[in-house]
């Protein structure tokens, strides 16, 4: 791959130079097993051996080579996952807030649960799976719309399939969770309140 690794190696022959003409600039690529900075003021001593006046620049590493071909797609992607950071952040404040919401607003209706003998148990088992559900709904469809979308990153990504299920289950997870944790937390304090305050709750 001699331009950009998202990019497939083309077809090269070489050519004598004496045959193919003579050019004042050249591009010298040198293996070594020893440190290759190190190794740089030892090839500009052999080059000026040969010839005292040749100008010597643009010495770099193989590494700092891929760094620079890889550089401006770098820079987009490390956006694209400052933006996607961003975005999970408000979402889990935006399922955390809504799910916790709507589990208070169902205080009254655990408060007459409680007071007609059901166990804290089962009232939370209750209130976490219908928030559950709710959540796992959003979740699949926020997937859906994901994968359908990842056509768009494909120029951004090397040797890694932008439909990444790790990334994918890993993120479905992570919004699972913070849904259960909305619903558990308020269901555990509203099951942990007197069923006759529970009753007079607005």
């Amino acid at each position: 791959r001699d331009t950009r690794p998202q990019l497939d190696p083309a077809p090269l022959y070489y050519l004598p130079a004496s045959q193919y003409g003579y050019s004042n600039v050249s591009d010298y690529i040198v293996r070594t097993s020893q440190d290759p900075v190190a190794l740089a003021p030892a090839i500009e001593k052999q080059i000026w051996s040969v010839d005292k006046d040749a100008p010597i620049r643009g010495i770099r590493t193989m590494d700092q080579s891929v760094a620079i071909s890889v550089a401006e797609p770098r820079f987009e992607t490390s956006l694209l996952v400052s933006f996607g950071v961003m975005g999970l952040l408000l979402s889990i404040v935006g399922v955390y807030g809504v799910m916790s919401y709507a589990v208070v607003q169902r205080t009254h209706e655990i408060g007459v649960r409680m007071a007609l003998g059901a166990k804290p148990s089962s009232v939370m088992l209750l209130v976490v799976w219908d928030g559950l559900r709710l959540a796992a709904i959003g979740v699949a469809s926020g997937l859906a719309v994901s994968w359908g979308l990842t056509r768009f990153l494909r120029s951004l990504l090397f040797e890694i399939a932008p439909t990444d299920m790790p990334t994918f289950a890993a993120v479905a997870v992570l919004l699972i969770g913070v849904a259960l944790a909305a619903c558990w937390i308020p269901a555990r304090r509203a099951t942990k309140v007197d069923p006759m305050v529970a009753l007079r709750y607005e």
